[in-house]
């Protein structure tokens, strides 16, 4: 993980490109310290989040989410710490911008959209995945993604998990521009120093009054539990098995 500052606005790069960034439980407490270190000092104005190598972020981490199939306590408490990252950005009172530079996949699809813009790389990818290994979406997916595309669009992105191209996204309105891969930089760049001259004080109420995160903490906590259940189930445990075999899984429904 690496956190610079230029001026008023601070780059957190997640930096695990021989995982593609995925979300291990290391990777969202570093994570969330980060986050919590923007928010509390007053220099920093936008934020910036992005990754490295081919990837923004692959989402949950498979190896972690394997090992957790017979403890269902332990798979809510990874759920939560990948939520954490999501609520603490959707509750900040800063402007956070998603540069997309590869694959958002899983929870790194929701951690993109959870940021107030996103501006995506010409060979970024989305993809909501999780159904694929019998899960459900996270990262509090089940508030952002309808509100983003409408809830139709919604389940079949979820329940139909296709990889969208960066184009796609844009048509759906999930990112605010797409840009050459070697203009992304600039291009968020030159939009964090925008935010970062507007008033703290409006720019954190208008968030405030359009996130309206009401439902959110408790869509994220029906989320932890109904997560936690399909970890621990046969369908799971097929659909990554599945995975690492570079095969269709056989899905039958079983707890």
């Amino acid at each position: 993980m690496r956190v610079e500052r230029r001026g008023s606005v601070a780059i957190i790069t997640m930096n695990s490109p021989k995982s593609l960034n995925s979300l291990t439980p290391d990777m969202c407490a570093v994570l969330c310290g980060a986050v919590a270190s923007c928010e509390c000092d007053e220099a920093v104005r936008a934020v910036v989040v992005t990754g490295t190598g081919r990837a923004f972020c692959a989402g949950g981490d498979l190896h972690t989410i394997a090992s957790l199939h017979d403890d269902r306590e332990a798979a809510k408490g990874y759920v939560r710490c990948v939520g954490k990252v999501a609520s603490a950005i959707a509750h900040s009172a800063k402007p956070y911008i998603a540069a997309v530079n590869g694959v958002a996949a899983g929870a790194g699809f929701n951690l993109a959209i959870v940021c107030d813009f996103v501006y995506a790389a010409s060979s970024a990818a989305f993809t909501q995945a999780f159904s694929r290994i019998g899960l459900v979406s996270d990262c509090c997916g089940h508030f952002l993604l309808p509100r983003a595309v409408g809830p139709r669009v919604a389940k079949s992105l979820m329940l139909l998990p296709e990889k969208l191209t960066a184009a796609d996204a844009l048509r759906l309105g999930l990112v605010g521009a797409v840009v050459d891969d070697d203009e992304l930089e600039r291009k968020v760049m030159e939009v964090a120093e925008k935010l970062a001259k507007q008033p703290p004080l409006a720019v954190k109420y208008s968030k405030k009054l359009l996130n309206n995160l009401s439902e959110f903490d408790e869509i994220m906590r029906q989320e932890e539990e109904i997560q936690a259940e399909l970890i621990t189930s046969e369908d799971c445990r097929e659909g990554i098995k599945a995975f690492f075999e570079k095969r269709e899984p056989m899905f039958g429904g079983r707890s």
